[in-house]
């Protein structure tokens, strides 16, 4: 399905809901990832990426009683971040587009709609983790 060989990759959930990490942890099984991590919280996903050197960052718009624009702004903020290059996917409802605009202008690699389907996670993470394709147009991570 992907050129790129995603079992290499390790890849931290943000998310305040346990029923959404569960289901986004299937979707990156099924595309071959194994090492994954949870967070519920910006302070938590910080320590979790300190410890275990995700390759990308997905993150969800509603943290509950925080904000997933604070967490890319966090990751993206020397002071707080262990990497501030790391890739970051952030996830939000397609009918609310200013927070996608809001993300990219946070710090975040790609904007994504939620609920994600596989192939579409798939294919961005792979984009993501190609030398080269970083700076991929914003417009196709929000058009599948």
């Amino acid at each position: 399905m992907h050129a790129l060989d995603l079992s290499r990759l390790n890849i931290l959930l943000l998310d305040d809901s346990r029923s959404i990490r569960v289901v986004l942890k299937t979707l990156l099984r099924g595309l071959g990832v194994s090492r994954i991590y949870e967070s519920r919280d910006s302070e938590e996903a910080l320590v979790t990426a300190r410890l275990s050197r995700p390759d990308l960052v997905l993150v969800d718009h509603d943290l509950g009683s925080a904000s997933g624009l604070d967490a890319v702004r966090r990751f993206r903020d020397p002071a707080h971040s262990p990497d501030t290059g790391l890739p970051i996917i952030f996830l939000a409802p397609p009918c609310l587009p200013h927070l996608g605009r809001a993300a990219e202008g946070a710090g975040a690699d790609a904007v994504l709609p939620k609920p994600v389907n596989a192939a579409t996670l798939g294919q961005r993470i792979d984009q993501l983790m190609r030398p080269g394709l970083r700076c991929a147009d914003p417009a196709v991570s929000r058009s599948a």
